[in-house]
Protein backbone atom coordinates (compact mmCIF):
# COMPACT_ATOMS: atom_id res chain seq x y z
CA UNK A 1 0.00 0.00 0.00
CA UNK A 2 1.34 3.27 -1.10
CA UNK A 3 1.66 6.37 1.59
CA UNK A 4 -1.02 8.05 -0.94
CA UNK A 5 -3.94 4.82 -0.16
CA UNK A 6 -2.93 4.91 3.37
CA UNK A 7 -3.61 8.96 3.61
CA UNK A 8 -6.23 8.95 1.47
CA UNK A 9 -9.10 7.79 3.71
CA UNK A 10 -7.55 10.64 6.54
CA UNK A 11 -8.12 13.70 3.49
CA UNK A 12 -11.27 12.18 2.95
CA UNK A 13 -12.73 12.59 6.59
CA UNK A 14 -11.29 16.58 6.40
CA UNK A 15 -14.61 18.94 6.19
CA UNK A 16 -14.21 21.15 3.07
CA UNK A 17 -12.43 24.24 5.54
CA UNK A 18 -10.28 21.95 7.27
CA UNK A 19 -9.03 20.30 3.65
CA UNK A 20 -8.41 23.99 2.47
CA UNK A 21 -6.76 24.76 5.35
CA UNK A 22 -4.54 21.45 4.99
CA UNK A 23 -4.24 22.74 1.11
CA UNK A 24 -2.93 26.47 2.43
CA UNK A 25 -0.65 24.83 5.00
CA UNK A 26 0.87 21.81 2.53
CA UNK A 27 1.57 24.79 0.32
CA UNK A 28 3.28 27.08 2.55
CA UNK A 29 5.60 24.10 3.96
CA UNK A 30 6.50 23.24 -0.02
CA UNK A 31 7.33 26.36 -0.69
CA UNK A 32 10.80 27.92 -0.53
CA UNK A 33 8.97 31.65 1.04
CA UNK A 34 10.12 32.35 4.46
CA UNK A 35 7.80 34.97 6.43
CA UNK A 36 11.06 37.56 6.36
CA UNK A 37 10.85 37.61 2.64
CA UNK A 38 7.20 38.54 2.00
CA UNK A 39 7.55 41.71 4.49
CA UNK A 40 7.91 44.83 3.25
CA UNK A 41 11.50 46.28 3.62
CA UNK A 42 10.77 48.33 6.09
CA UNK A 43 9.91 45.50 8.43
CA UNK A 44 13.01 43.85 7.17
CA UNK A 45 14.54 46.84 7.73
CA UNK A 46 13.75 47.04 11.75
CA UNK A 47 14.40 43.30 12.04
CA UNK A 48 18.33 43.84 10.85
CA UNK A 49 18.61 46.80 12.57
CA UNK A 50 17.22 44.71 15.74
CA UNK A 51 19.54 41.97 14.83
CA UNK A 52 22.78 43.82 14.61
CA UNK A 53 21.99 45.21 17.79
CA UNK A 54 22.37 41.95 19.28
CA UNK A 55 25.44 41.13 17.95
CA UNK A 56 27.01 44.13 19.18
CA UNK A 57 25.95 43.16 22.89
CA UNK A 58 23.33 45.61 23.01
CA UNK A 59 20.47 42.83 23.89
CA UNK A 60 19.08 41.90 27.37
CA UNK A 61 20.85 39.03 29.27
CA UNK A 62 18.84 36.06 30.13
CA UNK A 63 18.88 35.80 33.22
CA UNK A 64 17.31 39.62 33.29
CA UNK A 65 14.63 38.77 30.87
CA UNK A 66 13.48 35.38 33.18
CA UNK A 67 13.51 37.73 36.10
CA UNK A 68 11.41 40.20 34.25
CA UNK A 69 8.71 37.79 33.05
CA UNK A 70 8.83 35.83 36.32
CA UNK A 71 7.59 39.19 38.21
CA UNK A 72 5.15 39.86 35.58
CA UNK A 73 3.56 36.81 36.28
CA UNK A 74 3.47 36.78 39.98
CA UNK A 75 1.93 40.15 39.48
CA UNK A 76 -0.88 38.93 37.65
CA UNK A 77 -1.47 35.82 39.83
CA UNK A 78 0.07 33.33 36.83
Amino acid sequence: MSRIERIAPFIEALSDDAFEDFLAAASYAASDDTIYATLPDSEKAKIDAAIARLDAGAGVPYDEVKARLDAKLKAAGK
